[in-house]
């Protein structure tokens, strides 16, 4: 909760609004009635300067868990069969452009 917003008296009742994480939370109350308000309710608490030297102190547990066997073992490494790629050397530098060309215009693309 974020705290109340605001106090009305409308009448024979009390108008309170209150700001929550989910909207706002709205009450109306018949007179007489009593309202609190808890100040401070919404200020982060900090550990004081005691307490964190007290915790530099104190000692911090290690420990190493035992690590399992691993279960994991290759069965077997084969290459896929089917249809391959076929790699094309198509020359190098500037001699090479006129083959891309013919190659693209073979496939349709140019």
């Amino acid at each position: 909760m974020t705290g109340l917003k605001g106090v009305k008296v409308e009448g024979p009742s009390v108008r309170c609004e209150q700001d929550t994480g989910a909207g706002r939370d709205v009450y109306v109350v018949p007179l007489p009635a009593v309202v609190t308000v808890k100040e401070g309710l919404n200020l982060p608490r900090y550990p004081s300067v005691p307490g964190r030297m007290r915790a530099a102190r104190k000692p911090v547990a290690t420990s190493s868990p035992a690590r399992p066997e691993q279960n994991l073992g290759l069965v077997e490494l084969s290459v896929p069969g089917g249809p391959g790629r076929l790699t094309k050397l198509l020359g190098s530098g500037p001699s090479a452009a006129p083959v891309v060309v013919e190659m693209l215009r073979e496939i349709g693309v140019a």
